[in-house]
């Protein structure tokens, strides 16, 4: 695991504004290492501190503050509308609102406006770029609880296009499994394999039912894992077998999945939770992060190098905070580590 001094590093230089400047894929910039620069010499007894200066030489604007600066350097995005989907665009991510709007979030850059839909009665319940987001900038998503469930595409600038109804539902997941449009709406797994990201999406392949109420999906190589909510709990599997169950939780969230590592949101119980896993099975039992920290944790994603990124749902059902609602890195509960897969 990286140490949670990195990750707080990475994530410090969001507690003032940038501009976002459109760069997809720019890596974190790390601190000075030693010898990049000498220390200003002390000032005189008495004499007042000099202001701050930028590199050019003029003064610095003083720290920003106000209710949508998050004073924890692991919140990335603030005052946000329920954070309900994120999905990780390598070091950015994209966080969707359960009310439709879609923004860009990184560490080095406040976030930007991406687009919107209209969820009419429903909401929106989860997003995923494009597998050429890079090169055709479209994003996806799942518009759940008003008539048939809508998969809607979603380009900068523009009007978002239905691109697939379904069953209605409550709840559902959207992801490109092996670059397919794969959809899971209610309790049933479905992939689009026709589908090239243009015209509607038709001739749906159904892969999984009667998988309990799918909440996410999540995508590690080639695999397509959900998190799920059954009378039996909630639930991370795979459509052909159950990786874990919570019996004692009653509603999920977002899930991620890597090599050797996946994880659940938990809402309910305001946490994620890890599991080590071999060959798609659990190894042990799991372990929280981040637990009662940041209320409601609903959207998880993957982003950089494996650090897990959530979005809160607190002004739905939970008890906002002034800068609610939130995407945030997570920090490792136990302040040792980062919540790296």
């Amino acid at each position: 695991m990286r140490s949670i001094a990195l990750v707080l590093a990475l994530a410090v230089a969001v507690s003032g504004c940038a501009r976002f400047d459109d760069r997809l894929e720019a890596p974190f910039t790390p601190a000075p290492g030693p010898g990049a620069g000498a220390a200003p010499p002390p000032s005189a007894p008495g004499a007042p501190t000099p202001p701050p200066t930028s590199p050019s030489g003029a003064p610095e604007p003083p720290p920003e503050t106000g209710p949508c600066v998050d004073p924890d350097p692991a919140v990335i995005a603030a005052c946000l509308g329920p954070a309900v989907a994120v999905a990780g665009l390598g070091e950015r991510a994209l966080v969707a609102e359960s009310t439709g709007a879609v923004r860009i979030v990184s560490p080095d850059a406040e976030p930007e406006d991406f687009g919107r839909v209209d969820p009419r009665g429903g909401r929106v319940a989860a997003v995923a770029p494009s597998p050429d987001f890079a090169q055709d900038r479209l994003v996806y998503l799942l518009v759940v609880g008003d008539g048939p469930t809508r998969v809607e595409r979603l380009a900068r600038g523009d009007a978002p296009r239905t691109v697939a109804e379904l069953a209605p539902a409550e709840s559902g997941g959207l992801a490109f499994v092996a670059d397919v449009l794969t959809v899971g709406v209610g309790s049933e797994l479905a992939r689009f394999p026709s589908y090239t990201g243009i015209g509607r999406a038709e001739r749906p392949e159904v892969i999984g039912r009667d998988l309990g109420r799918i909440q996410a999906l999540c995508v590690h190589g080639d695999e397509v894992y959900l998190s799920t909510v059954t009378d039996r709990g909630a639930a991370l599997r795979a459509p052909d077998r159950m990786v874990w169950t919570w019996p004692d939780q009653r509603s999920a969230g977002g899930c991620a999945a890597g090599e050797g590592t996946m994880a659940i949101a938990l809402p309910d119980a305001e946490r994620v939770d890890t599991l080590q896993t071999a060959g798609g099975a659990a190894r042990g039992q799991p372990e929280a992060l981040a637990e009662g920290r940041y209320g409601r944790l609903t959207g998880l994603t993957v982003v950089g190098e494996g650090i897990l990124l959530a979005g809160t749902t607190n002004k739905a059902g939970g008890s906002p905070v002034a800068t609610d609602d939130r995407a945030v890195i997570l920090p490792d509960s136990g302040g040792g580590g980062d919540a790296r897969m």
